[in-house]
Order: C-alpha cells, then sequence, then structure tokens
C-alpha cells in the first residue's frame, strides 16, 4: 500500500498494427487529479526538459524498451489521479488510461 507522498507509476505499451511493440512518433501523457480538476501534460523528449516536456518538480516520461514508457508521480492529495497516454505515428494510433484512488493511508488501482 502506498500514503500520501508516495510514487505511483503510470506506463503504457504502443504496439503497431501487427502487435510488435513500437515507438509512436508523439507521445502524450496526462494526468488529472480529480477532486479539484488540476490537469498535467507531459510529452515524451529523448533529452526531456523540465517545464517544456514535463512540468516542473515532476517527473519526466521515461523509455524503458521500443513502445514501453511510464512516468512515475509522487502523489499529493487524497483524490482520483488519472493517466491518460496517447501514442501516435509511426503505424501508431493508441490511447490507454489508469486510475489510482489515492487514500491518506492506502492506494487502490481501479483500472489499467
Amino acid at each position: 500500500m502506498a500514503h500520501i507522498g508516495q510514487a505511483v507509476t503510470f506506463s503504457a505499451v504502443f504496439t503497431n498494427a501487427s502487435g510488435v511493440e513500437t515507438d509512436p512518433t508523439t507521445i502524450r501523457f496526462f494526468l488529472r487529479e480529480g477532486v479539484d480538476g488540476v490537469e498535467q501534460l507531459w510529452t515524451y523528449d529523448a533529452a526531456p526538459t523540465e517545464g517544456t516536456h514535463y512540468p516542473t518538480g515532476a517527473n519526466p516520461v521515461v523509455r524503458a524498451s521500443a513502445g514501453n514508457f511510464s512516468v512515475k508521480w509522487v502523489t499529493r492529495k487524497p483524490e482520483r489521479h488519472v493517466g491518460f497516454w496517447h501514442g501516435a505515428g509511426n503505424s501508431v494510433d493508441q490511447t490507454s488510461q489508469t486510475t489510482y484512488l489515492v487514500r491518506h493511508s492506502d492506494l487502490e488501482t481501479i483500472d489499467s
């Protein structure tokens, strides 16, 4: 279980029409903190710049291997955190969503 202030990982695996893990040309990750509706945007870049490709004080999108990307987010509030991925280009047009419900004393994955 995680508490407020602990890191959660949002990840996505992008594939082409043949099911092969493939890097999209453009990768965006949106994070919405549910109660107050704050939404933030990340874009993948091999040499990311804080404040340009990801929010100041946050972690950048990381590429683990072809088509595999993730963002670590340190939870700040006891509420629903929705992460939405969109990858497009290079024979990929795909979205995925993961929702975490962060409580004062634990963490629960709702979908992935």
